[in-house]
C-alpha cells in the first residue's frame, strides 16, 4: 500500500514534520510519496492530509476522482473532518493496518456536481448561490430571487441566496444558516435558504437522486463551491446541481462516534 502525504505549510509551520511522518511510515514498511499541492495527488492508495477542514475540502475532489482514500490529521482549528489530532499522528499506523487487512470501516461521502454553462465543478460541502455584494449589484437590487426546479416541483426563494449541501456540508455553512445536522452517509441533499425574505422558506431534505436547476429570477449572483467563488451569474443565469459519480472515501478508526464528534467539535 502506497501512502501520500500532503501538508499545508501555513498550518504545520514546521516542514520537518512532513519528513518525520514520511520516515515514520517508511520504517513501518509503507511506500510513500510527498505532495506539494492537491492537484499532485495521484498514484497512491491513501493520502494523509495534514491541516484543518479547509485542507481536507481542497484535497477531497482530486482524491475522490483518483479513487484515493483520505485520512486527515488536524493541524487546523476545528478539524471536524480529520480523523486524528496532531498529537496522535502515530495512531495512523493502526488505521492503515486495519485498512490493509480489510477490517476498517470506510465512510463514503457524497459530492455535488455543479454545471454552469459548459463548465463542471465539484463540492464536498455545499454549493452556495448568493447575492453579489458588489457595488453594481447593490445598486440594482437588494434581494436575490432564485427559481428552484426539482423533481418534486418548483419554488421561488427570495433573500440573500440558498445552499444545496451534502450530509458532510450539513455541519458547515448550512448549519449556521439554520439547517439540520445529517449523518455522513445518509443518501440525501439539503436545500437551505440564506436569510430568506419569507418565514415559510425552510431547509428541505431531498433524495440524493434528485437533480436541481437553479435560475436567477432577479438580481445578480455569485456561485461558490465549498467557499470558493467559481462563477458570477446575471439575471436568468442557471446552475445545475446533482450527485457526483464518485465519492470521497474516509477510512475511520474503530469505535468512531459521530455524536461525540458533534458534541466536542461544534460546541466552541
Amino acid at each position: 500500500m502506497k501512502i501520500g502525504i500532503l501538508g499545508k505549510q501555513s498550518k504545520i509551520k514546521n516542514s520537518d514534520i512532513l519528513t518525520e511522518i514520511q520516515a515514520f511510515l517508511q520504517a513501518a514498511g509503507y511506500e510513500t510519496a510527498q505532495f506539494s499541492s492537491t492537484k499532485d495527488i495521484d498514484g497512491v492508495d491513501v493520502v494523509l492530509v495534514l491541516g484543518g477542514d479547509g485542507a481536507i475540502l481542497h484535497s477531497a475532489v482530486q482524491a475522490a476522482q483518483k479513487n484515493v482514500k483520505i485520512i486527515g490529521i488536524n493541524y487546523g482549528n476545528l478539524g471536524f473532518l480529520t480523523e486524528y489530532e496532531k498529537t496522535e499522528k502515530e495512531r495512523v499506523l493502526e488505521l492503515l493496518a486495519a485498512l490493509q487487512d480489510g477490517a476498517c470501516r470506510i465512510v463514503k461521502r457524497s459530492l455535488l456536481q455543479v454545471e454552469i454553462g459548459e463548465k463542471t465543478y465539484y463540492a464536498l460541502n455545499e454549493i452556495s448561490v448568493q447575492r453579489d455584494y458588489s457595488l453594481y449589484s447593490a445598486l440594482s437590487t437588494q434581494m436575490l430571487q432564485i427559481q428552484v426546479q426539482a423533481k418534486e416541483g418548483q419554488d421561488l426563494i427570495s433573500g440573500d441566496g440558498l445552499l444545496i449541501c451534502t450530509p458532510t456540508g450539513s455541519t458547515a455553512y448550512s448549519l449556521s444558516a439554520g439547517g439540520a445536522i445529517l449523518t455522513p452517509e445518509v443518501p440525501v441533499f439539503m436545500m437551505t435558504p440564506i436569510c430568506a425574505f419569507s418565514m415559510r422558506a425552510r431547509p428541505i431534505v431531498f433524495a440524493d437522486t434528485d437533480e436541481f436547476v437553479l435560475k436567477i429570477a432577479k438580481g445578480n449572483a455569485m456561485i461558490l463551491a465549498d467557499g470558493r467563488a467559481i462563477a458570477a451569474l446575471p439575471e436568468n443565469g442557471e446552475v445545475r446541481v446533482k450527485k457526483a459519480p464518485f465519492t470521497a472515501d474516509f477510512p475511520t478508526k474503530e469505535n468512531a462516534d459521530f455524536f461525540a464528534r458533534v458534541r466536542n467539535k461544534l460546541n466552541g
